[in-house]
């Protein structure tokens, strides 16, 4: 790993249209990825960025697809001058890449592994099918105290698809919680610094959701460090306006799966303080259940394995479809993950424990 200058194989997300391309280093460097011969540099409007210890290079889906591998290209600081700044020679670390293909889609869904890495690896490790696609869905840290934290990302993101595989990541409850909370967009993908999304991936739609926080903002808990409403009040426009464009959207010429991900379960409503936004959370239902019609809705946060089919008992506000709650942590003594294959017909979920 390029002596070591790399602490983890890169990590490529995806977040809209493109593959952001993160990287972990451990000393300042310039960092650029290469596909085909072109160059994607990070930087900041025209000046390269080396101070940061977290970089990222969005790349064109496509051009990752069609070549199937892309260099790292790392660049180590000597010195930063106004005039003449000093870098030695650069290392070059390349990788592999399969781009999800057109069928049997296998995606590995974790979620709540609360800093805890090895079993979830593990099990994505006992799954018996070649994973396509990595979902990191939220609170995969326990906390947001400092950067890094944040590491266990990298580690489950390395552990399963060292660098080869697309990973989306979402936000969870967790993340909000301490004084590098505010920092997160620095670590994850997003578009147009927001959690919430959607993103194309083949022949693959997906909604990414972020609920934010589990609580009342005004809870004692909180201390005044949260304001989830007004962000969540922003998020339903956005929906509102990916609902006016379905046809570049979920009715998309070549779509042919639509899948919901985020870490809360919008539309089972539990005892308080947990219970809150039902109003917001049932248009939001709404819309899903009237417009979007997704295919599946995965989850994570309740510390269990099930399936929930609309009308079962779980479902309060009226879900838009099956729902998959799929990650059990349970300390250091296991994890369990869930595999979904999209295919032709009735998607296949099974659980796998780690």
């Amino acid at each position: 790993m390029a002596d070591n200058l790399l602490i983890f194989d890169p990590a490529v997300f995806v977040a809209g249209e493109q593959y952001q391309i993160f990287a972990r280093v451990r000393s300042a460097c310039g960092f650029a990825v290469e596909i085909d011969g072109n160059r994607y540099e990070d930087h900041s409007c025209g000046v390269v960025r080396t101070a940061t210890r977290i970089h990222r290079v969005s790349v064109p889906q496509a051009a990752l697809d069609h070549a199937r591998h892309y260099t790292v290209i790392l660049r180590p600081l000597i010195e930063r001058r106004a005039y003449c700044s000093r870098f030695a020679p650069e290392q070059r670390v390349e990788y592999l890449f399969k781009p999800i293909p057109s069928q049997n889609i296998n995606i590995y869904h974790i979620s709540d592994t609360h800093g805890h890495a090895r079993h979830a690896i593990r099990s994505a490790q006992l799954c018996g099918k070649p994973i396509d696609l990595l979902v990191l869905n939220g609170d995969i840290v326990n906390a947001s105290n400092q950067v890094s934290e944040f590491d266990t990302i990298y580690r489950i993101a390395q552990g399963i698809t060292h660098g080869t595989l697309p990973v989306i990541c979402t936000r969870g409850n967790h993340d909000l919680r301490g004084k590098a909370a505010e920092r997160l967009w620095e670590y994850m993908p997003t578009v147009n610094e927001r959690f919430y999304y959607t993103l194309r991936l083949g022949n693959l739609w997906a909604l990414v959701l972020d609920c934010g926080e589990d609580k009342p903002d005004d809870h004692a808990e909180y201390g005044g460090a949260i304001c989830c409403h007004a962000f969540r009040e922003e998020e339903t426009s956005f929906l509102q306006d990916v609902i006016a464009h379905a046809d570049r959207e979920y009715a998309a010429p070549g779509v042919a799966h639509r899948l919901v991900i985020a870490h809360h379960v919008i539309t089972n409503v539990i005892e308080p303080p947990f219970d809150i936004e039902q109003p917001l959370y049932a248009a939001w239902a709404t819309l899903l259940r009237e417009k979007i019609r997704p295919e599946l809705y995965l989850a994570g946060h309740y510390h269990r394995c099930f399936v929930s089919m609309p009308g079962d008992a779980f479902d309060t506000l009226g879900q838009a479809c099956p729902v998959v709650v799929g990650s059990k942590p349970d300390g250091d003594r296991g994890f369990t993950g869930c595999c979904i294959t999209l295919k032709t017909g009735d998607p296949e979920i099974t659980f796998h424990q780690g």
